[in-house]
């Protein structure tokens, strides 16, 4: 579903009538019902003099207009990234095929990738992130006879918790993650500024993340060498920007509509873990910005 030509004064007026609060919302005009077990089924639904706007979980019949907005609908409607499935190249428009989306891998793993083992996921952009996957291989110490030697620390971890992100709203991101006892010096990026080790086996620093995927290259040293590298990738967004076209417009509306009080991330501006009037506020305060 596309809801185009929603005007800046509606927005407005739909600010200016969310309470801080949850449940449905209401004004004399208009009432949008957020309720889980209401949108699962039907859908959201707020009217008004002006205008009609639907959130629904699949296509609505027919193609509604009013004076201020045109709704269409069509079998392009289910091909975009976020929707849970590999679409082909030129489906529903899209101009390349995409590697995957969400869980959905097309049967890739990181070995198909060139790597020796890891797990494989997917960014929010629809492509493979690899920052989980291993390239193998030790470090392995010359062979030479005489007395041991410490090893080269193993590649670093990246912690459980921020390894299938994918993306962030944030412009500011605490990196973290494991390390070998062994190491004296990790570096992000080949700077080593900021980076600190909570514990003798973790290691953190907080980055700036720019709009876009950001890549972090990640490798531990001792006194004998260094380990393999690890590659961290994520991508930040623009606050409101559900539909990732780098604008914040009404299509994005109609999705955080279609995403009222769940979870779903691509709606979380606040990171939060639920998707409400807050981040609705944040969505109007950057109202046709663009990156």
């Amino acid at each position: 579903m596309r809801i185009l030509k929603l005007s800046i004064p509606l927005i407005a007026l739909m600010l200016a009538a969310f309470p801080l609060g949850v449940g449905a919302v209401s004004s004399t005009s208009y009432q949008i019902i957020p309720e889980q077990g209401f949108l699962s089924t039907h859908g959201v639904e707020a009217t008004s003099a002006s205008y009609q706007l639907q959130g629904a979980i699949s296509a609505v019949a027919g193609n509604p207009t009013s004076s201020s907005y045109e709704q269409e609908t069509g079998e392009g409607f289910e091909f975009y990234c976020g929707d849970g499935f590999v679409d082909p190249a030129g489906a529903g428009g899209t101009p390349a095929a995409e590697s995957c989306d969400g869980n959905a891998l097309n049967g890739a793993t990181c070995s198909t990738q060139g790597f020796a083992s890891g797990t494989l996921t997917c960014s929010s952009t629809c492509a493979y992130v690899t920052s989980a996957c291993n390239t193998g291989g030790g470090g392995g110490g010359g062979g030479g006879g005489g007395g041991s030697s410490a090893a080269v620390p193993d590649a670093p971890g990246v912690g459980d918790t921020i390894k299938t992100l994918g993306f962030s709203y944030k412009n500011s991101f605490l990196l973290f993650g494991t390390n070998s006892s062994t190491t004296t010096s990790l570096k992000v990026n080949d700077s080593s500024t900021g980076v600190t080790f909570p514990t003798t086996t973790s290691w953190q620093k907080t980055v700036t993340l720019a709009y876009g995927l950001n890549t972090f290259k990640i490798i531990a040293s001792n006194s004998t060498g260094n380990s393999t590298e690890t590659v961290y990738e994520l991508y930040r967004r623009l606050v409101g920007d559900i539909t990732q076209d780098s604008k914040v417009n009404d299509y994005d509306l109609s999705k955080l509509v279609k995403l009222w009080g769940g979870k779903d991330r691509g709606g979380d501006f606040n990171e939060d873990s639920v998707v409400n009037d807050y981040d609705f506020s944040m969505m109007v305060a950057r109202w046709g910005t663009s990156v």
